[in-house]
């Protein structure tokens, strides 16, 4: 009987832990939030401006000085023994009110009512260049008695595809016969005329 011997090898199994570094990074911002609010429906008109005429002093009949809203034209009638538009700066001329309606939310082609209050029988105030707009055009003296306008527009105004239509403001100012040296300069209206819209929505 043979022996057998039997050969045990013993391995000592070592574990080394190595630590592990781990370094988190973070960063921030900030995030803003906008938000605008604008009118359902807006109106943004011009002031109507009848220009700068030559009325001489003197006594008489009055002048009416008219303004059509749709086309732009201007006339003098009545009393116009040596009354001329003055032309001779740019900031004289005589411009009709320009109304812009926007945000309507009214069907394209829609009909929007347009109505004028506080618009007849306009007085009017001295006022200078800064006032009126007239360059070089100092304010009279003494405001001439019985100068007034009634302002005019369209009754109503049919809406574009973008819910935007543009219209005009005219009107007819009664220059009065009785005229002074004292009178001659700029005027502004004692209160302004209300342009208001309805698109029925």
């Amino acid at each position: 009987m043979k022996n057998s011997s039997k050969i045990i090898v013993w391995m000592d199994l070592i574990i080394v832990f190595v630590p592990i570094y781990v370094f988190a990074e973070s960063a921030t911002d900030t995030v803003d939030a906008r938000v605008g609010i604008q009118p359902a429906l807006e109106l943004v008109c011009s002031d109507v401006s009848f220009g700068v005429w030559r009325v001489p002093a003197r006594t008489g009949g009055p002048t009416t000085i008219t303004i059509d809203h749709a086309k732009g034209n201007i006339v003098a009638t009545g009393n116009t023994n040596r009354i001329a538009h003055s032309t001779a700066n740019a900031s004289w001329l005589h411009q009709r009110g320009v109304c812009v309606l926007s945000g309507s939310t009214a069907a394209n082609g829609a009909a929007i009512a347009v109505a004028l209050s506080n618009s007849t029988a306009i007085s009017f105030d001295a006022a200078n260049s800064s006032t009126t707009g007239f360059s070089g055009l100092a304010a009279a003296t003494k405001a001439a008695a019985g100068l007034q306008a009634t302002l005019n527009s369209p009754n109503s105004v049919n809406l574009g595809s973008d819910g935007s239509v543009t219209f005009y403001v005219g009107g007819v100012l009664t220059v009065p016969g009785l005229i002074d040296s004292s009178n001659h300069g700029g005027y502004r209206a004692s209160n302004p005329a209300t342009v208001k819209v309805d698109d029925g929505v």
